[in-house]
């Protein structure tokens, strides 16, 4: 089963966060030459340089570059796409990864702010597709991936502006595999489950062993998934093994949710 990417370009949005850099990595290490996407300057020109650093000795230098852009702003960020598309002969890869997620009771949302969180986490998808397509559908190939989320199933409360732009996503991913895929370009989309980030263990603190008691209780594998679970099966979806796979939206959350 081949899962390399050798010859492609990747775009990933996000790129500086736990699930992202580790996409950008995997992508990397699979051949692709990536492009990191983010708002997060110092974190992103640092953790891209120190990553093509360290592939430099088994895929060569010059594998992941970084590009700063705000994703409240999808028209500005979608020019930078562009012009980083041109410099690269297109891309053939994107991945909608960038998100927020401000937890609020639906009334404690001004309008503005909600917005807000529809342009980064989805608005900001559309743009960057419209961005890219055009270099995929020239080519007949390409693979579009977006970074969903098991909240869609339900159960959180105070997720209503998060849980919103993910359906947006899904509904994206649908229409655009039934849309695109005359041009051989397929569109799906990831949905995490609990991933271990470094803002989780900031935001459970000393509650971390009740915190991963309450989450292994109901999945079915009983250990911690990571972001390289997330970023492995990315790869295998942007890859010609799954050359007949479009319009899914598969978890990955230790057999949380199961539809």
């Amino acid at each position: 089963m081949d899962i390399g990417l050798g010859g492609r370009t990747a775009l990933v949005t996000g790129g500086s966060g736990g699930i992202g850099r580790a996409i950008v990595e995997a992508l990397a290490r699979a051949g692709a030459r990536t492009v990191s996407l983010d708002n997060r300057v110092d974190p992103g020109e640092a953790q891209t340089a120190a990553l093509d650093t360290r592939l430099a000795g088994c895929i060569g230098a010059g594998a992941v570059s970084f590009v700063a852009a705000d994703l409240a702003e999808p028209v500005a960020a979608a020019g930078i796409v562009r012009a980083e598309a041109a410099k690269l002969g297109g891309f053939d890869i994107v991945i909608n990864n960038a998100a927020i997620n401000p937890l609020k009771p639906v009334d404690g949302y001004d309008l503005a702010e909600f917005e807000r969180v529809q342009r980064i986490n989805a608005h900001s998808a559309v743009a960057l597709v419209q961005a890219c397509v055009a270099d995929m559908k020239r080519k007949r190939r390409g693979a579009i991936v977006n970074i969903c989320s098991i909240t869609l199933n339900g159960g959180w409360k105070d997720f209503t502006a998060y849980v919103a732009s993910k359906g947006t996503l899904l509904g994206l991913t649908r229409s655009l595999a039934r849309e695109l895929g005359e041009w051989n370009i397929r569109v799906n989309a990831v949905s995490p489950g609990a991933i271990p980030t470094a803002l989780e263990a900031e935001v459970w603190g000393d509650r971390i062993d009740s915190y991963n008691a309450f989450l292994l209780e109901r999945q079915s594998l009983k250990y911690r998934g990571s972001a390289a679970d997330v970023a492995n099966l990315v790869q295998f979806l942007c890859s010609d093994a799954a050359r007949f796979v479009t319009g899914q939206n598969v978890c990955v959350d230790g057999g949380w949710w199961m539809t």
